[in-house]
């Protein structure tokens, strides 16, 4: 009963904050009228200052029949008025009594269309945040949304596009404000069919507060897509090629309209994606018992990648009345993607004598479609800032994937020796979910807000996997066939209040999640069902020492439910001896979170220091089967980590022509735990380097030249990856009246962005050596058109704060 008690209370909270009237009897209606040629001037920007100085007390925004209106103490006041095409406006002193009429005058420098010119910071460093701005960088064109984070300041992404942030794996990804809903696999998939050209920021957030979802030990990456923000009838047409070993060819535009009460946008970006990855893997096998080589295995694959996605965009924003708005958006990710991996592999004993060889051809086709879309309503509940929003989203990833494997065995006299093993594969899966939330903000007098809200979602995934196998000239079911059925529904309640006082800054928050599972393996009828009831406390402190020093302290808990994909027993397979698969048997992961920051100047010098202890760490391994001479990779809470971390950062533009970045993190991650009932004792000690210089030219040109390295780590608690590098340059133009933009660039110059892996653990010794397509040369041509452009931003985000990152395809 305590859970439901502590939902009731939660509720009550929230109930009486909404329902409560915060206004002080002793305040005033202080409203007016803003005209312009005897007409009302709509969407004025309103500022109530004090009588002294620019200090800002209050914001509004005028309505169609031009009025305004402000809840204040009956002190003096000046009024401040901003609207698109008119001269500023101030007011004399004045006091609160009758209404106030306002007229404009219209600017001597009205323009029939505004471009925005201004060249904005690569990376900006805020107090809870990281942002980077991708249009900054004349490097990310031609590039995917993956490898734009591998350049972000303290982002590391892996081999298999698994992406850790200082140190850290476990970050949840989201698209404007909604996470992805996908496996880290399909998260890696999934950027990789996002162009660059469709992304505008990357927000960083290490350590999130009680109103996101507590998923994700690592943080949150919050990646911001284009979206429509002028007045008037505005868009962009672009196109870019890249060329590298294959070709890359991405074509994009989008449409915004914003009038009156009306906002709508809409988008298309097509991206037609050609690669290759070449692996060589080496693998001594031992015995269990005796550790003695039985097998020596080494393994060739060079895998050909064809990605085709399409991905549109649409939103509709609707101003109800003057405090309240309504709207919808969508969005559908539809990729066809085609693999085709022929792989040959020497099988040798422990004296290196060639016993055999086994060639096989793999054939993957997959067509993922990922459709998500939201509702949303929003309003002022008075003049002091009250606002009640509420979301409904639904989700839907569905994919079908179809494998084709043919492997040939051949001994020394180069004849198959046997049968080869034909196998096909049909393997479709439908993830549904259904997400609501409503949040409540509720200002203080004297800086102050508190914040409460509930969420409710509701998750429906059946993956079937049917594998048929050639014998005899007859098709037979597979063992690997297996229906995976899984249902989640997570609840949530949080408060989270903020306080400011002079010099010093606080903020509290407390979330509570209730997690319901239950997995349903229908060919082996083996089921599961969980509940888990947590707590998630969030605290932050700031104290200004300076104008110019800023030092904070945060602490956090969370949680990172295993990936959907992850709990289905599916086989995954390169070949006949090499193969990933699921694991039902996975348990959530909790990690408690300390960090201390320092900021001076805005940002120009950062430094953080962080502490996180996570428990049930969830962790790729790799086993080894000696007998079948199988390895495959896998998903198991085997240890403990404790990570260590410290970060530090400076931005500074050098002079009118040069700014520079650079970042640098240094961690240690300690694992401990058991590993096939042998005591796992690894820890090491890593740090990352990212460098970004810009130069900014007259007559509309800029260059960049960046770069990142990441030293020797730890990987999958069981392996080391050796350093990994690169280094990009790029320049742009300004053309057509700074309208249009042209953008040449080169990444990773010295084709250095190779993959090195040794592991020796246990009964398996391995080397890995991957490389791929990436030293690629791009040049991109975008145009944009604007006519009466008034910076007005579309309100993102949406009842889902989780669940995207966890579905697989």
């Amino acid at each position: 009963m305590s859970k439901y008690f502590t939902l009731s209370f939660l509720f009550s909270i929230l109930f009486f904050a909404v329902t409560a009237n915060p206004a002080s009897p002793k305040e005033t209606l202080i409203g007016g009228t803003i005209m312009a040629n005897n007409k009302p001037v709509n969407g004025a920007v309103v500022y109530l200052l004090k009588d002294t100085g620019n200090s800002i007390v209050k914001t509004t925004i005028s309505d169609n029949d031009g009025k305004f209106s402000f809840m204040y103490l009956p002190e003096k006041f000046r009024i401040k008025v901003n609207a698109l095409g008119y001269n500023d406006y101030i007011s004399e002193v004045k006091t609160p009594g009758s209404e106030i009429s306002i007229k404009l005058t219209a600017s001597e420098n009205i323009m029939s269309s505004v471009t925005v010119v201004s060249q904005r910071k690569l990376v900006e460093v805020k107090t809870d945040k990281t942002v980077i701005n991708v249009d900054a960088s004349p490097t990310n064109i031609g590039t995917t949304a993956l490898e734009v984070l591998e350049k972000a300041p303290g982002v590391v992404v892996d081999k298999d596009g698994n992406i850790s942030m200082l140190g850290k794996a476990g970050v949840i990804i989201m698209i404007d404000g909604k996470p992805t809903y996908m496996s880290s696999a399909d998260v890696s998939n999934y950027l990789k069919s996002l162009s660059s050209n469709q992304l505008d920021q990357i927000e960083l957030i290490t350590q999130p507060s009680a109103k996101f979802d507590a998923a994700g030990n690592a943080g949150i990456i919050n990646i911001k897509t284009k979206n429509n923000k002028p007045m008037g009838t505005n868009g962009t047409v672009g196109a870019t090629y890249s060329q590298g070993v294959n070709r890359r060819l991405a074509l994009n535009g989008s449409l915004g309209y914003r009038k009156g009460k009306l906002n709508l946008f809409g988008s298309v970006n097509v991206f037609d994606n050609m690669s290759f990855n070449k692996i060589e893997l080496s693998r001594n096998i031992r015995n269990v018992n005796t550790k003695d080589i039985v097998s020596v295995l080494d393994q060739s694959t060079t895998m050909g990648v064809h990605v085709k996605p399409f991905n549109t965009k649409f939103s509709l924003d609707y101003l109800a009345s003057k405090n309240s708005s309504l709207g919808m958006s969508f969005s559908g990710n539809f990729n066809d993607n085609f693999f085709t991996l022929p792989t040959r592999m020497e099988v040798s004993n422990a004296s290196g004598v060639l016993q055999g060889v086994y060639n096989s051809n793999t054939q993957n086709a997959m067509r993922v479609s990922n459709i998500i879309g939201n509702l949303y309503w929003k309003t002022k509940l008075d003049t002091t800032g009250r606002e009640l929003t509420a979301d409904l989203d639904y989700i839907r990833n569905s994919s079908d994937f179809n494998q084709d494997m043919s492997s040939y065995y051949y001994p020394q006299m180069n004849n198959p020796a046997e049968a080869p093993y034909i196998l096909k594969g049909i393997n479709p899966s439908v993830i549904n979910v259904y997400s609501a939330k409503v949040d409540y903000v509720h200002p203080f007098k004297k800086e102050g807000k508190l914040e409460a809200g509930l969420k409710a979602s509701f998750v429906e995934t059946d993956n079937n996997s049917a594998f048929k196998v050639l014998k005899n000239n007859n098709w037979e079911v597979d063992p690997r066939s297996n229906e995976f059925i899984y249902n989640e529904n997570i609840y949530a309640a949080y408060v989270n209040g903020s306080k400011q006082w002079k010099k010093w800054g606080a903020q509290l928050g407390l979330r509570l999640e209730n997690t319901i599972m239950k997995g349903n393996q229908v060919t082996t009828q083996q089921q599961f069902d969980r509940n888990l009831l947590q707590l998630f406390p969030t605290a932050f402190v700031s104290y200004k020492a300076t104008d110019l020093s800023t030092f904070t302290v945060n602490f956090g808990r969370r949680i990172d439910r295993p990936n959907y994909r992850d709990l289905n027993p599916f086989q995954l397979l390169l070949n006949p001896f090499t193969y990933n698969q699921g694991n039902p048997n996975l348990r959530p992961q909790f990690t408690n979170n300390a960090e201390l920051g320092y900021s001076y100047k805005n940002g120009m010098i950062t430094a953080k220091l962080g502490y996180s202890k996570t428990t049930d760490i969830i962790t790729d391994v790799i086993r080894a089967n000696d007998v079948e001479k199988v390895t495959y990779q896998t998903r198991e809470n085997i240890a403990s980590r404790d990570n260590i971390n410290l970060s530090l950062g400076y931005n500074k533009s050098i002079n009118s022509v040069i700014t520079t970045g650079l970042f640098a993190n240094i961690y240690q991650n300690k694992y401990k735990g058991l590993f096939n009932n042998e005591p796992l004792d690894e820890q090491y000690t890593s740090f990352s380097l990212n460098m970004n210089n810009q130069f900014k030219f007259k007559k509309g040109w800029s260059a960049e030249l960046s770069g990142f390295y990441n030293h020797r780590n730890l990987l999958l608690a069981q392996a080391f990856i050796e350093p990994i590098w690169q280094m990009g340059f790029g320049i742009s133009k300004q053309v057509f009246n700074n309208k249009g933009t042209i953008r040449l660039s080169a990444r990773d110059i010295f084709f250095s962005q190779k993959v090195r892996i040794n592991q020796q653990f246990q009964n398996l010794d391995s080397r890995f050596q991957q490389y791929s397509d990436t030293r690629h040369v791009a040049l991109s041509f975008t145009f944009r058109f604007a006519k009466n452009a008034s910076n007005v931003v579309r309100r993102t985000g949406g009842a889902s704060q989780e669940e995207q990152n966890r579905v697989g395809n």
